[in-house]
């Protein structure tokens, strides 16, 4: 669930920023309010259609070629953005909503709307590719794990929409400056790295010269992804803060203002709570919460078992704990075939190789009394460990005694081909 959490966080944040910032930055006097927002809709939809549609082709066909995806859509994506920020910074601080909607206001309604429209299917298609993982390998939708990391998927993605939400609230009560200034710095935090990673792709395949420059910089943005994703999440928390720190001072003409003047500074509080605490769930969750997501347990070491005769047996007082344990037969080609044992309950153990049919011979480890494969990290049903199906252990034969649990060399030997390289 963690892990679907912090994914979604990561390919939801520019996405959902990009839409949230783009739709506040449309101008329309109040007569057109209906029209522009059936317009913007339909923009919208199409673009996350296309996207979704992408992903889907993607993971179900070789109709889609990521690099060649990213080599037409990035260079449109980057072009809108930029001829956004134009139209932004050209628009200075004129009214929004002005009932006379001059020619500056009508080029940065297209900019935005053509921006939108790249936006959503250039981040959109990573958004909705990274939604596979919600189904582990060899599961269904309706398994617990699949609707765990579902919610996690949901979770982050709720997060982030009311975070963008706030952030784009603050940002209309800051100075125009300021905020278009913010909005330069987003836009170029989430489209400049992926344009010199585009760069450097289309320099390997001889399309642009070769720059030395641009290598350094693809080799400083892969080193430090993370620290810009960083940035992105505390960006959220600066309109609230400066909402706040610009309020209007001073006498007012009248009670009715002073009430308008306490109400404003009352909401201004509220959107910077509001956008602080995104912003320290989002450093948190790209921080610790990824550090936690992806964590690789080792492996128990193998302990000690005992080849005899035609069969390899293990101490049962050893595998009595209740704790997994594994062991190795060696092969007669040398292959190391490995097994686990753990005891279900007073009669009966649970017993496999460390190796399922789906995800290969990755192992399976112990957390918090739970099996969990080192693959996929699905969580084992230590009740079914020695049954068929799924991500379970394959299961393997035992015989028990007062003092032994044994495991035919015959059986081991069979299974070899499951540990070779």
């Amino acid at each position: 669930m963690l892990q679907l959490f912090v994914s979604s966080v990561q390919s939801a944040l520019p996405l959902c920023l990009a839409i949230a910032i783009l739709l506040a930055s449309r101008a329309h006097s109040p007569r057109e309010r209906r029209t522009l927002a059936r317009i913007t809709w339909a923009v919208a939809l199409v673009g996350l259609a296309s996207a979704a549609a992408i992903a889907w082709l993607r993971l179900n066909s070789t109709k889609i070629d990521v690099p060649t995806f990213n080599s037409i859509a990035g260079p449109i994506t980057f072009a809108a953005v930029v001829v956004f920020l134009i139209a932004v910074w050209i628009f200075g601080d004129r009214d929004l909503h002005d009932i006379t909607q001059t020619s500056k206001h009508r080029f940065l309604t297209v900019t935005a709307l053509a921006a939108l429209l790249a936006t959503t299917v250039f981040y959109g298609f990573t958004y909705f590719f990274n939604v596979n993982a919600v189904t582990p390998m060899g599961s269904t939708i309706t398994e617990t794990e699949s609707l765990l990391r579902l919610a996690g998927y949901a979770l982050g993605t709720l997060l982030v929409i009311i975070a963008s939400w706030g952030y784009v609230v603050s940002a209309a009560r800051v100075p125009w400056f300021v905020r278009t200034a913010i909005t330069s710095v987003v836009f170029l935090a989430m489209i400049g790295p992926r344009m010199v990673l585009l760069y450097q792709q289309f320099a390997t395949r001889r399309m642009v010269p070769k720059s030395s420059l641009i290598f350094d910089w693809v080799l400083w943005i892969q080193a430090h992804e993370a620290t810009t994703q960083l940035w992105l999440a505390i960006l959220i928390a600066v309109p609230g803060i400066v909402a706040l720190w610009t309020h209007p001072r001073g006498t007012t003409a009248n009670p009715a203002q002073a009430r308008l003047r306490r109400a404003g500074q009352i909401s201004r509080r509220k959107f910077l709570t509001l956008s602080v605490v995104g912003s320290a769930v989002f450093v948190a969750t790209l921080t610790e919460g990824k550090r936690r997501a992806d964590y690789v347990p080792e492996l128990s070491p193998i302990e000690k078992s005992v080849v005899e005769g035609d069969y390899v047996t293990v101490s049962r007082e050893l595998v009595s704990d209740g704790h997994l344990h594994r062991f190795a037969y060696q092969a007669s080609d040398s292959t190391e075939v490995r097994f686990i044992v753990i005891k279900k309950n007073e009669t009966a153990f649970g017993t496999g190789l460390d190796a399922c049919e789906i995800c290969g011979d990755s192992g399976y480890y112990e957390d918090k009394g739970k099996v969990i494969c080192a693959r996929c990290g699905v969580m084992m049903n230590i009740l079914t460990i020695g049954f068929e199906g799924g991500c379970n252990p394959i299961p393997i034969a035992y015989e028990v005694s007062a003092d032994k649990l044994s495991f035919s060399v015959a059986e081991l030997e069979s299974h070899a081909s499951v540990f070779k390289k």
